[in-house]
């Protein structure tokens, strides 16, 4: 049996716990010290951040609406008895990660900080291969239904694109 690698362990950790104790707090310290150190911030400002505000928002909003719907979301992996396909999920198979994403993306914007978008990539690529290990393990868990589920909705995180 192989021996998981760190990264293995990393990506299986409950998204939720490991966003908000490690990939947030990377980038929210980098806006503080783009703050305190002055570093190059995104143009148009205020206006960039207002934009920011309202991805932020969107983003938020497209979670709350993913929880309606996957009422389990939050529950170890192995409790979790249904595939949820209503609502957003009928659409894209992963949208509470996108929500992530969104808001991540739009506190970035916000605060400005040129710096940040080097975390936030990073933070995008672990979210990107965190989806597809929970993939890997809801086909193990449900077999032919979550194939099924794959082939109705076949895009992960965005429409026609992944």
């Amino acid at each position: 049996m192989k021996v998981p690698n760190f990264m293995d362990r990393y990506l299986r950790a409950k998204p939720n716990r490991r966003i908000l104790s490690v990939e947030l707090p990377i980038i929210i310290i980098i806006g503080v010290l783009g703050e305190v150190f002055s570093w190059a911030k995104i143009p148009w400002s205020p206006y960039s951040n207002i934009a920011g505000g309202i991805i932020i928002i969107v983003g938020y909003i497209l979670h709350v609406r993913c929880h309606r719907a996957h009422k389990q979301a939050h529950a170890q992996s192995k409790q979790i008895e249904e595939i949820v396909t209503t609502g957003v999920f009928s659409r894209i198979r992963h949208p509470m990660y996108l929500s992530l994403i969104i808001i991540f993306f739009g506190l970035v914007i916000a605060w400005g900080v040129v710096w940040m978008f080097l975390p936030f990539l990073l933070v995008l690529v672990l979210i990107v291969m965190t989806a597809i290990k929970e993939e890997e393990f809801l086909l193990q868990r449900f077999g032919h239904r979550y194939e099924q589920y794959m082939k109705e909705t076949p895009w992960r995180l965005i429409p026609g694109i992944f």
